[in-house]
Parts: C-alpha cells; structure tokens; sequence
C-alpha cells in the first residue's frame, strides 16, 4: 500500500536524510538540500522533526538499541558460561571462544540487513551523541574481557595481557567487523569475510591463552 500525506513526505525525508547523511556525513549535511531532495520545504520539514540532529536521531537510534541489546544479551550469556561451576578444560574454552566467533558472523549478517543505518550510526555520527558509539562498545568488550580472563587466570589477566594490548585487540576487532560491513557487496561476501576475520582473532587469542 502507497503512503499518502504526512506518512509519504515523512518517507521522503527519512531517504533524502540517509542520502545526505552517508554524502556527506552528519555534520557536513545541509538541511536546505535534505528538505530540497526531499521535495518539502523547510517549514514541512519542522512539521516531523525538530532539527537535523533529531532527524538523524530518528534514523539510528531503534537500530543502535538493538545492537546495544544483542551485544548485552551475548555477553551477560558468555560470562554466564565462565562463571558456572563446570570446569573450564581446554575443550571448554575452545567451544566458548567458537560460539564468540559464531555470534559475530551473526551480528554481521544483521549489520549487513541493516547495512545505510549500521554506516550511518559507526561513521557518520561525528557531531551527534553517537558520535563515540563504537568506542563504547569497545569499552564494553574490554571490560567483559577482563572479567572472563580474570575466571581463567588466579593471577589476574594481566599475566597474560595489557589493559593496552587488550584495548588494541579489541579495537581492531569491531573496527574490521565493521568496515567488512561497509565494503562487502553483497550479504553473502560479508558473512564469508566476517568468518575469516573472527577466525583470524581467534587463533590470536588461543595463542594468548596457551590454547
């Protein structure tokens, strides 16, 4: 069924906003040419939204929960299986590290459905309160890392790694998941591309845990 009305010109300032945004970036994106493309004008466009910002509010932020949520969900279940009293032997870890692995190719076939928004949200944020969502992330890796090693290892994970060196690991993780995303050309290259990246890290960390 078409749109009509205020449903069809909120439409249209929804594209020409995803248009610009990954043009040019958030802070760089006129909102003169956004309502121009859009064929509305500017008084129109404050009919549906408060400003630029609230526009590009509109656009990430049910996704950015949803990633917020998976991610949480994931980690609060892996730390789970850390701190249950079955002994962690080797084939334990192996499987935990695999099912990691598994969940991210997951996470890229949904980053890659959702693939405008997810770039909108990681690289064309500078400006809004987005603008550090990926480092948050990073965080909350670098964190739960902490806490898993710390179950592993009686003397604590920094007798096996840096704060910097995790930090520089998982950085470099979620970045390249991440720009897989952007620059793979169909959903089926993402997910092979994922595969190969998260198998890659995790031969790095069997080896930083004697695997």
């Amino acid at each position: 069924m078409s749109l009509s009305g205020y449903d069809a010109t909120h439409s249209k300032i929804l594209e020409s906003g995803i248009k610009n945004f990954l043009k040019d970036g958030y802070e760089k994106s006129n909102l003169r040419k956004i309502c121009k493309e859009a064929g509305v004008t500017t008084g129109a466009f404050y009919r549906h939204f408060d400003d630029k910002e609230n526009l590009f509010t509109n656009l990430v932020e049910p996704f950015a929960s949803q990633i917020l949520d998976i991610y949480k969900n994931y980690e609060d279940k892996s730390l789970k299986t850390y701190e249950s009293d079955e002994e962690l032997s080797k084939n334990k870890l192996l499987e935990i590290l695999k099912m990691k692995e598994e969940a991210s190719v997951k996470s890229v076939s949904f980053f890659y459905d959702n693939k405008d928004i997810f770039e909108l949200l990681i690289f064309s944020s500078y400006g809004t309160k987005y603008e550090n969502f990926i480092d948050e992330i990073i965080g909350f890796e670098d964190e739960n890392h902490k806490k898993i090693l710390n179950l592993i290892y009686k003397n604590g994970y920094r007798s096996v790694i840096t704060d910097e060196g995790l930090h520089l690991i998982n950085h470099a993780y979620i970045y390249a998941l991440s720009e897989l995303v952007v620059h793979s050309n169909s959903k089926e290259e993402a997910v092979h591309n994922a595969k190969i990246i998260a198998g890659f890290f995790n031969d790095g960390w069997k080896k930083i845990r004697g695997l």
